[in-house]
C-alpha cells in the first residue's frame, strides 16, 4: 500500500539499500566481489540522494517534503538546504554520508568486520528513513508551504551537513577502528572531528546572529549531544598504551553517542531542534545506541591496566573520557524517559549552566593544567617553572578577585569570576609551554598537533572569557529611538534614518500542507464560535442601534463611550463651599455591574486643583453642565478617584436632558443596549464590531461552517519592517520578518534581526525589534497587523476573514491550547475581533515607532571574534593533520 504512494526517488533509494545488502553479504561469503558491489552501491546511493535533492531544486511538488519545505520564489540555495530540513530527509543525508565514509574506509583498508558493522548500520538508518514519510507523494496542485522561518538562513546550508558528515565519519571510523587500529582510519577520524567541530561552532554562530539573546551556547540538548559525540571521539584518539584495552570501548562509546544524538534531535527535548515525538524511527535509533552502549560496558568491565606508561597522557585521556561520560549520561537518562512516555529533558538554559558548567570546568581546567605536562614528562627546570608560574598566576588572579580588586564579569557571581580568572591566568604558562614544544617538535605531524592544541587552548580562553557576557541577559541595555532622533549607545551614535513596512514577494500555499494541524483545527472551531455568537446577538445589537439613533440622549451618551467628550473646564461646588476645578475636563460614559444588571454611569475627569484619596465620597451642590445641546444636572454625592493632580468624579445621581428627551443616571441597560455598548468599548469581546465592513458576514453562522470550502491557498509569504540605522555614520538595514509559514505551522513567524559591530576581539551586539501595536489582550508585531491589514483590503472578504483567522490562531496558539471548552469561544472571539479591528483601522503613518520609538537592545560580548577565529584555525588544522604522514 505504501509503495503505491511512494515517490520514484524512494524506489531508487531502495535499490541502493538492496545493493548495500548485497555488499554486506559479499563481505561475509564472497569477498572478491565486495569492492565492485561497494562501488555500485555507493553510486546508486549517490544517485538516489542527487535525485532527491534535484526534486527540491526543480520544485517537484509531487514529493510531499518539497511541498512542505519550499515555495515558489525561494532561492536555489535555500531549496537545496530544504532537502535536509525535515526529519526523514536529514536521515537520508546522513545515510548518504555513511555510504561515502564506508567507501573511504574501504580505501583505507578497513577490516571486513568494521565495514560489515558500518554497512549494517547504514541499512538500519536507511530503513528508518521510510518511517518518516520521506518519499510520500502529494497529488494536489500546490505552490509549496514554505520553510520554517528560523531555517531561512545561510547557515542552514552549512550547519546540518557539517554535523551529519561528522556523525557519519565518527560512526564508520569508530566501528572500523574498534576492529583494528589503522593510521589511515585515524586520518578519517580527524576529518570527521574537523567536520563535527566546525558544525558545532557554525551552530553556535547561527544561534548568536539569529535568536537575539546574545549567546552562542545555552546547553540546548541537540548542541550538547553534538559536543558529547565530539568529546567521546576525541577521547578515543587519546587512549594511552597503558589503557589500550579501553581503546575499543571508547570507539564503541563514540558510536553509541552518534545514535543517542540522533534520537535527542528527533524528540521534544530540544526547544530549537525538537520534533513532537520520537516515532518508530526514533526508537530504532535509541535501540542502536543502547546496543553499542552494552558493548561499551562489556569492554570496560573486562579491560585491564597493562603497564604504567605516560602518566600525563593517561590522566589527560581519563579527564576527556570522564567529560564524555558525563555528557552521555546526562542525555541518556532523559532519552530513556522520553521513550517511556515521561515528559523530561536534559538540563538546558539556566539549568544547563548550573549543571554542566561547574563539572566540566573542573575537567577542562584539569586538562588545561595537565595537557602541557605531556611535553614536560622528562621533568627538569622547565617543568618546575611551568608549575610555579601557573600556580602563582592563578593564585594571584583568584586573590585579586576575592579581594574585589579584579572584576571580570560585573553581573556574574563571584565564583564565576574566580573560575574565569584562574583559567585565564593558567592559560598563559600553558600556552607558552605548548608553543615552545611546537617549536622544538621533530616532524611536521608533531608540530601541527601542538599547534592544534594551542588553537584549542585559545578557543577555550575565548569561551571562558566571553560566555558570562554572551549568555547573561542582564548586560543588555534597552534603548528606544524615534526616527531622526539620536541615542548614544555603547560608545556609538545610533539613529533611525528611515522606517518602512512591506510585503514579501514570494508566495506560498498556506492550506494544502498545513490543513488538519492544530492551528487549522482551532481556527475552524474559533471562527464557527465567532459567527455562531454574532449571529445570535446581531438582532439584539441592531435593535439597540435603532433605539440609540432615535434617542438624542442615548446618542449623546454612546458617542462618548469609545472617545471621551471634551467639555472644557468644569467647576463643582461641594456643600462645604469648596470648589473643585477640573481643567480640560472630559466626559466618559461607562457601564458598571450592579446587583440588578448593568448600569450606564457617567465619569468626569481632568486636571484638578485638589488632592483626592481614591474612593472619596463628596457631597456636591446642584451643578449644571452644558455640552452641545445637552444639559446634565448633577446633585447629591459623587465618588472621587485620582492621584498626581488628576481627578475622576463619578456622579451617583444625575439628570440628562436633550430636546425632546430626558433620562436619569445611573441608567439600567437591558441586554441589547449592553451589547451595543460593548461594540464601542475598548477591551470588551466585541469591541470594534460595528466598524468592520464584515459585520454582516461575520454574523452569518453559515459562513463559519464552510471554513474549509474553497480555502484561499496562495498568499504572500509574509511582511517585514525595515529600519535603516545610522551607527556612527555607517548605515545598516535591520529587517524584522513576519513569516506566514511560521504562524500557520504553529512555531510563530516573527524573526528579529541582529547587528554585530566588531570592537577589538569582541562585538557590540545589537538586537533590533519591530514596533508593537497595543491591544487589550496583547501587543501585536506591527508587520503582523500590516499583513492582515493588506489582506483585509485586497482579498475578497470571505477569503480574507478565513486567512486572518488562521494567522490570529497561530499567534494565540499557546493560550488557545490551554483554554477550556467553556472559555475557548470567548477567548477566540475577543482575540479575533480585536486583531481584525486593529488591522482594519491600521495606518502605517501612525506607526508606534513615531511615538514609542524603535526598540533595540545592546550589549558587548568580549573575545567572541577570537572564539570564531581560533575555531576556524582548529578545524583547518584537523583537516591538515588528516593528510600529513606520521
Amino acid at each position: 500500500m505504501y509503495l503505491q504512494y511512494m515517490h520514484f526517488t524512494g524506489a531508487v533509494f531502495i535499490t541502493s539499500l538492496l545493493m548495500y545488502l548485497a555488499y554486506l553479504t559479499s563481505l561475509i561469503k564472497a569477498p572478491r566481489w565486495s569492492r565492485w558491489l561497494l562501488i555500485a552501491a555507493t553510486a546508486a546511493l549517490t544517485a538516489s540522494w542527487a535525485l532527491y535533492t534535484y526534486s527540491f531544486l526543480a520544485q517537484d511538488f509531487s514529493l510531499a517534503e518539497v511541498a512542505r519545505n519550499t515555495n515558489l520564489g525561494m532561492p536555489w540555495w535555500l531549496r537545496l538546504a530544504a532537502s535536509w530540513a525535515s526529519t526523514g530527509s536529514s536521515l537520508l543525508l546522513f545515510t548518504f554520508f555513511i555510504g561515502l565514509y564506508i567507501l573511504a574506509a574501504h580505501l583505507a583498508s578497513a577490516p571486513r568486520v568494521g565495514l560489515s558493522a558500518a554497512t549494517a548500520v547504514l541499512l538500519v538508518v536507511g530503513a528508518s528513513v521510510f518511517l518518516y514519510g520521506t518519499f510520500d507523494t502529494l497529488s494536489e496542485a500546490t505552490i509549496g508551504g514554505g520553510l520554517n522561518p528560523l531555517l531561512k538562513s545561510f547557515w542552514v546550508a552549512v550547519h546540518p551537513p557539517l554535523v551529519f558528515l561528522g556523525y557519519a565519519g565518527v560512526l564508520v571510523t569508530s566501528l572500523s577502528l574498534a576492529a583494528a587500529e589503522s593510521q589511515k582510519l585515524k586520518r578519517l577520524m580527524y576529518v570527521a572531528l574537523a567536520s563535527l567541530f566546525a558544525g558545532l561552532v557554525v551552530g553556535g554562530y547561527w544561534s548568536y546572529v539569529t535568536f537575539g539573546w546574545g549567546g552562542y551556547w545555552a546547553w540546548d540538548p541537540v548542541e550538547t549531544a553534538q559536543l558529547m559525540v565530539f568529546v567521546a571521539a576525541t577521547a578515543s584518539l587519546h587512549v594511552p598504551s597503558s589503557l589500550g584495552q579501553l581503546r575499543r570501548a571508547s570507539y564503541l562509546l563514540a558510536a553509541s553517542g552518534v545514535f543517542l544524538a540522533l534520537f535527542v534531535t528527533r524528540t521534544g527535548m530540544s526547544p530549537l531542534h525538537g520534533f513532537a515525538s520520537p516515532g518508530a524511527g526514533g526508537y530504532l535509533l535509541l535501540a542502536a545506541a543502547l546496543l553499542f552502549l552494552f558493548a561499551f560496558i562489556r569492554d570496560v568491565l573486562t579491560a585491564k591496566f597493562t603497564h604504567w606508561a605516560s602518566w600525563g597522557r593517561t590522566v589527560t585521556f581519563l579527564v576527556i573520557f570522564a567529560a564524555g561520560l558525563l555528557l552521555y549520561g546526562s542525555l541518556l537518562v532523559p532519552a530513556i524517559g522520553v521513550a517511556a512516555g515521561v515528559n523530561t529533558s536534559p538540563p538546558q538554559m539556566d539549568d544547563g549552566m548550573w549543571f554542566y558548567n561547574p563539572a566540566l570546568y573542573v575537567l577542562v581546567f584539569t586538562t588545561l593544567v595537565l595537557a602541557p605536562l605531556i611535553y614536560l614528562e622528562r621533568g627538569g627546570r622547565l617543568l618546575v617553572i611551568y608549575l610555579a608560574a601557573g600556580l602563582a598566576a592563578s593564585g594571584l588572579a583568584v586573590a585579586l578577585v576575592l579581594a574585589g580588586v579584579l572584576v571580570i564579569s560585573l553581573k556574574s557571581h563571584v565564583l564565576t569570576n574566580v573560575a574565569v580568572a584562574a583559567a585565564l591566568a593558567w592559560s598563559v604558562p600553558a600556552g607558552v609551554v605548548i608553543a615552545y614544544s611546537a617549536f622544538k617538535a621533530g616532524g611536521r605531524s608533531a608540530a601541527l598537533t601542538r599547534v592544534l592544541h594551542l588553537a584549542l587552548l585559545i578557543f577555550f580562553v575565548a569561551v571562558v572569557y566571553s560566555l558570562p557576557f554572551a549568555y547573561n541577559r542582564a548586560y543588555f541595555l534597552d534603548v528606544y529611538i524615534t526616527p531622526e532622533a539620536t541615542a548614544k549607545v555603547a560608545g556609538f551614535e545610533v539613529s533611525v534614518v528611515n522606517y518602512s513596512l512591506g510585503l514579501m514577494e514570494e508566495r506560498l500555499d498556506i492550506y494544502t500542507v498545513y490543513r488538519g494541524n492544530a492551528v487549522y483545527s482551532y481556527a475552524q472551531a474559533g471562527l464557527a464560535s465567532v459567527t455562531g455568537l454574532l449571529s445570535q446577538i446581531k438582532p439584539m445589537i441592531d435593535e439597540a442601534a435603532r433605539r440609540v439613533e432615535r434617542s438624542p440622549v442615548l446618542g449623546f451618551l454612546f458617542r462618548g463611550v469609545e472617545t471621551p467628550l471634551s467639555i472644557g473646564d468644569v467647576v463643582i461646588t461641594l456643600v462645604n463651599s469648596t470648589k473643585v476645578v477640573l481643567r480640560n475636563a472630559s466626559l466618559a460614559p461607562y457601564v458598571a455591574h450592579t446587583g440588578g444588571g448593568f448600569a450606564l454611569m457617567l465619569s468626569i475627569h481632568g486636571e484638578s486643583n485638589i488632592s483626592i484619596v481614591n474612593q472619596t465620597v463628596l457631597e456636591v451642590e446642584p451643578t449644571l453642565l452644558r455640552v452641545e445641546n445637552v444639559e446634565i444636572n448633577i446633585s447629591g454625592v459623587v465618588v472621587a478617584q485620582g492621584g498626581g493632580g488628576y481627578v475622576v468624579l463619578i456622579p451617583m445621581s444625575a439628570q440628562i436632558s436633550a430636546p425632546g428627551a430626558a433620562a436619569k443616571l445611573p441608567m439600567l441597560l437591558d441586554m441589547n443596549l449592553t451589547l451595543y455598548y460593548m461594540a464601542f468599548r475598548p477591551g470588551t469581546p466585541i469591541y470594534g464590531l460595528l466598524y468592520l465592513p464584515f459585520y454582516n458576514l461575520l454574523s452569518d453562522a453559515r459562513f463559519g461552517r464552510v471554513f474549509s470550502q474553497d480555502f484561499p491557498k496562495a498568499v504572500s509569504s509574509g511582511a517585514y519592517s525595515k529600519a535603516t540605522l545610522s551607527i556612527d555614520g555607517r548605515r545598516v538595514d535591520a529587517v524584522v520578518r513576519y513569516e506566514v509559514s511560521g504562524e500557520v505551522s504553529g512555531v510563530h513567524g516573527l524573526v528579529s534581526t541582529v547587528v554585530t559591530i566588531p570592537r577589538g576581539l569582541g562585538d557590540v551586539y545589537i538586537v533590533v525589534f519591530t514596533p508593537y501595536v497595543k491591544g487589550s489582550l496583547s501587543y501585536y508585531p506591527e508587520p503582523m497587523i500590516y499583513y492582515i491589514h493588506n489582506i483585509l483590503r485586497s482579498m475578497p472578504p470571505v477569503d480574507a476573514l478565513r486567512v486572518a483567522a488562521v494567522l490570529i490562531t497561530g499567534f494565540f496558539l499557546d493560550q488557545l491550547g490551554r483554554a477550556s471548552p467553556e472559555t475557548f469561544p470567548t477567548l477566540y472571539t475577543n482575540a479575533y475581533l480585536e486583531v481584525l479591528t486593529l488591522a482594519y483601522k491600521y495606518d502605517p503613518r501612525q506607526s508606534p515607532i513615531y511615538t514609542e520609538g524603535l526598540h533595540i537592545t545592546v550589549k558587548e560580548v568580549p573575545a567572541v571574534n577570537l572564539l570564531w577565529a581560533s575555531s576556524i584555525a582548529a578545524a583547518a588544522l584537523l583537516i591538515i593533520l588528516a593528510f600529513v604522514r606520521r
